[in-house]
């Protein structure tokens, strides 16, 4: 262990599902106004349940619980599990799958870096109502066939050795995976464990979670005098009318991370864990199943020690507080001593307990007082002990550093943070205690950078990704301060990025949530403010812009944002100036504002450089093309792409080129005639210098020729009302003025080696794939030099080859505009345009990412300083997976057979167990009920070998 390492434990991230409340809002609104979830179950529910008239009618049958809804409902499709596993694994399972991803949904870590290793610490079982499980109440049945593979699948979908490494395997977690089960304190002990993790560096993450959920819903107990269960069905905790507690369902889970790393990672930090103690009674106590003062202070004085801090500082403790009259004095006795060693202050630290308002939770009792804490914490504020009315009178409360509040109370600011505690304890004698601070004030990574305006969302069904949108829209209506930042990062990098995808436009939250009604308004349409899509098969098409788009500066934003870019462009600009060319840097970064046209010798390889740079860019973000055209000397950095040119040999060819073209050849100039073919005919009748340079479109030709000639074009145009536009550049290519340099152009290119294609490459001379292998030869490019553009049939075979996006790489759109004019239902989109780049580069990546691309979104985040935040919980899609008891009637119309078989071995087992397990709590109801009754007035001193019951103080 590293000497001085900081040992405290953020809690970044929860999520449960509790009677009453499955989000931190409506359990904290419960808690505060002292609600209580917990149900008494009416005639008509119990029988339907399979409650036999008898017991139900028993007038000491006591039916009660603290219920969850649709536990029979689970989205099998999002984890990848068959109908048929789903309807034989424990709900308990299911829900804590689906409460784990939730857990690290809400820290932002649902999707993780590669090597980020997440842990799994989890506990399950509902005992307080003794066998009550689905595994015990639906599947097994004598009359199930004997069938080992069944059986099998059975074991696995129940018993509790498999919660946490199915959660492990289910979300590719590669961290620590092991279940923990210590009764009632189990789901603290997995906080202690999954805390030692990440402090031994086994792990860097870890959810730390339990599940109890008992089946059927609606049931209850016969009260037996002397027992934990409640005959009032009430739980009244440190109350004079306590009687017992009463059983709840639940399962929740939290995520936790080394508070250094949270901190740097600018996580949202929910609590933080100073210290645990844990511990076990041992032998000195009445029986096994009986609580021990001083070993519960024993795990107090621990954690205090472990913390390093002193009981007098803390102002709020959720303890176990079960409400049975014994069983709250011996706990209120071992806090009690446990803060005397430390302090002698009086009624400074409120109590309270969580079982009076949701039940006793069993497994994951204390876990819900864990996260109440954490919201105690949060909101600042002391809520009320739920049915509070006097002090049970074996508690020396107004001598005791303890106080139990009745109504909400501030809990003012002092010197320091808040600090709180909470403590759970297991039948059997494991104690914990956990030592809790408020959370420091969030620090958001260092940024500054441009933030692309993006929100992507995903969702496995399109119901589901509806649903997200509409949370999304109204968490951002409802807290419109939120930073763009922290929302890209969160969604981006948290969350998995799942088949249907949606990305929305929007530089505020505001503009964001526009855009989502936008797509809840009409999903379908194209519109500006977003984007869907579904993977597509094929790698996108990237097409390489010629040299009529350049312009002075055009570099500038993304070579200072983005180091890829950067180094790229920076190796081109060494190779150019000592091969003897000025620098391509001083104009492609500097902050000219002239439109002056740049000579050819300089601008053919200053568009090689930024094209080769932005493949680079688009590289590090994870995109690479699966085909690639260029568009006239746009196909030398196309063949870069390709593989057949290196960096070095594109920059001399290109400078050669240029050079050749612009000291060996007339000035000239190239016009776009936007018009049909017969309109572009009689313009060429009329000035009969223009050559045909290229043909995009069937109504977009460009003419090439003397500057003369193409002046007086552009006034024949004007004359006959037909749309034109001069082209940037210096020289007219693909002309007659080209022929005087073709010799000395093929001397050049000799001296360049060519390589074999990587990648195919569509010709732009007439449209044909030039396959991977393919070596391009000298008579290509100097075909290629001379001969008109065919950019029309570049298109044509780019439509034929599937529903691959398009994208430019280039200063501008103006592929991209030929594109969606040509294949208007393919995704197109070009990388820049000039004066919006980060926003452009942004929707490039967007409209890639919803086509299926796996995009490398830290490299479009650097810089931007964003965290992660709490959003929205992915809406899972539940469908029934259930397999009713076999009492209850026949099996569903189209059950199968496998479904109906459980194993015999097994269910023989669980009910060996199950008998062997009914018979001793007879038997021990039975010892209980012949003891002496005890007065309430004037228990036993709350000491080890003084508690009256072997039951009552769990």
């Amino acid at each position: 262990m590293t000497e001085g390492m900081d040992r405290r434990i953020a809690v970044i991230g929860m999520a449960f599902r509790l009677p009453g409340a499955d989000n931190p809002q409506t359990y904290w609104r419960n808690i505060r106004d002292g609600v209580c979830s917990v149900r008494r179950f009416g005639d008509r529910e119990l029988a339907a349940a399979g409650v036999p008239a008898d017991l139900r009618g028993a007038p000491d049958f006591v039916g009660v619980s603290g219920v969850l809804d649709d536990i029979e409902g689970f989205d099998a499709e999002f984890f990848g599990i068959s109908a048929h596993e789903a309807r034989v694994t424990d709900p308990q399972h299911r829900i804590f799958l689906e409460t784990c991803y939730h857990a690290l949904e809400h820290g932002g870590y649902a999707a993780t870096a590669p090597g980020t290793r997440v842990g799994v610490f989890a506990g399950v079982g509902f005992h307080l109502y003794p066998l009550n499980t689905y595994l015990l109440s639906n599947l097994a049945h004598p009359d199930r066939a004997d069938d080992w593979l069944s059986g099998m699948q059975v074991a696995v979908g129940n018993h509790a050795d498999f919660l946490a490494t199915r959660a492990s395997y289910r979300l590719g977690l590669t961290g620590p995976s092991m279940g923990v089960q210590s009764g009632c304190s189990t789901s603290l002990v997995a906080v202690h464990l999954a805390s030692q993790a990440l402090l031994a560096g086994d792990a860097d993450l870890a959810v730390a979670g339990a599940a109890a959920v008992h089946v059927p819903v609606a049931l209850g107990y016969r009260y037996v005098k002397g027992s934990i269960l409640s005959r009032s069905g009430r739980c009244r905790a440190f109350d004079a009318e306590a009687d017992g507690t009463v059983g709840g369902n639940g399962v929740a889970a939290v995520l936790l991370k080394r508070l250094d790393r949270a901190v740097a990672d600018g996580d949202t930090i929910h609590a933080v864990l100073l210290g645990c103690g844990i511990n076990n009674d041992g032998a000195a106590k009445h029986s096994y199943t009986a609580p021990s003062a001083a070993g519960q202070r024993g795990a107090l004085l621990r954690a205090y020690e472990v913390a390093g801090v002193s009981p007098d500082g803390i102002g709020y403790l959720e303890t176990h507080g079960t409400g049975t009259f014994k069983g709250d004095p011996i706990e209120f006795d071992g806090m009690t001593s446990a803060f005397r060693e430390h302090t002698d202050r009086v009624g400074y630290c409120a109590i309270g307990s969580v079982k009076p308002n949701i039940g006793h939770l069993d497994a994951c009792a204390g876990m819900a007082g864990l996260i109440k804490t954490i919201l105690v914490l949060r909101h600042g504020e002391i809520p009320p002990m739920a049915g509070y009315q006097r002090p049970n009178p074996a508690l020396d409360l107004d001598t005791s550093p303890f106080y139990v509040p009745t109504a909400p109370r501030p809990w003012p600011a002092g010197d320091g943070p808040r600090r709180a505690a909470v403590t759970a304890l297991g039948v059997g004698g494991t104690n914990v205690h956990l030592i809790l601070e408020e959370a420091p004030a969030r620090r958001v990574p260092a940024g500054g950078a441009q933030i692309p305006g993006l929100l992507p969302l995903s969702a496995r069904h399109p119901d589901a990704l509806a649903g997200l949108a509409t949370a999304l829209r109204d968490h951002l209506r409802g807290d419109p301060d939120v930073e763009v930042a922290d929302l890209l990062t969160t969604t981006a990098l948290g969350r998995p990025h799942l088949r249907h995808r949606l990305v929305a436009f929007g530089a505020t939250p505001s503009a964001l949530a526009d855009a989502l009604d936008a797509y809840l308004d009409r999903p379908d349409r194209s519109d500006l403010r977003f984007v869907t899509g579904e993977p597509a098969q094929d790698a996108p098409v990237f097409l390489y812009s010629g040299q009529g788009t350049p312009a002075p500066g055009m570099a500038r934003v993304l070579y200072d944002r983005f180091p890829a870019f950067r180094a790229v462009l920076d190796e081109c600009d060494r190779l150019h100036t000592e091969a003897g060319g000025r620098s391509l840097l001083a104009a492609l970064t500097g902050e000219s504002t002239s439109d002056a046209v740049w000579d050819t010798e300089f601008a053919q390889p200053a568009l090689f450089a930024y094209q080769a740079a932005l493949t680079g860019l688009w590289a590090a973000l994870g995109i690479a093309p699966g085909l690639v055209a260029g568009h006239s000397v746009g196909e030398y950095a196309a063949l870069h792409a390709a593989g057949a040119l290196s960096l070095a040999d594109g920059i001399r060819l290109t400078r050669l080129r240029g050079e050749l073209m612009h000291r060996a050849t007339a000035p000239g100039g190239m016009l776009a005639v936007l018009a049909n073919p017969e309109t572009v005919d009689r313009v060429r009748a009329e000035c009969r210098d223009l050559d045909l340079a290229a043909v995009n479109t069937p109504t977009n030709r460009v003419l090439a020729g003397p500057a003369a000639a193409v002046d007086r074009a552009g006034a024949l145009l004007d004359g006959w009302g037909v749309r034109w536009q001069r082209l940037a550049v210096d020289r007219a290519f693909h002309s007659a003025l080209l022929d005087p340099v073709l010799a000395d152009l093929r001397r050049a290119l000799t001296t360049v080696p060519l390589r074999p294609l990587r990648i195919p490459l569509v010709n732009g001379l007439d449209g044909t794939v030039l396959p991977a292998g393919h070596v391009v030869d000298v008579a290509h490019l100097l075909r290629h030099a001379r001969e008109p553009v065919r950019f029309d049939l570049v298109l044509e075979t780019v439509g034929r080859s599937g529903d691959a996006p398009l994208v430019e790489v280039g200063p501008n759109a103006v592929l991209a505009g030929l594109g969606r004019a040509v294949l208007p239902d393919r995704p197109v989109t070009a990388t820049q345009r000039r004066g919006a780049e980060i926003e452009s580069l942004g929707r490039a990546v967007a409209r890639l990412h919803a086509t299926g691309a796996a995009v490398n979104w830290p490299v479009l985040l650097a810089g931007c300083g964003g965290g992660r935040v709490p959003l929205p919980a992915y809406p899972f899609q539940h469908r029934p997976h259930w397999i009713g008891p076999v009492a209850a009637g026949p099996p569903p119309a189209g059950a199968d057979e496998q479904t109906l078989r459980a194993v015999a071995a097994v269910a023989e087992q669980v009910r060996g167990l199950a008998a062997t397990q009914a018979r001793l709590l007879g038997q021990l109801a039975e010892v209980v009920a012949a003891r002496p009754a005890t007065e309430p007035g004037a228990p036993a001193p709350a000491t080890d070998r003084h508690n009256g019951s072997s039951v009552s103080g769990v």
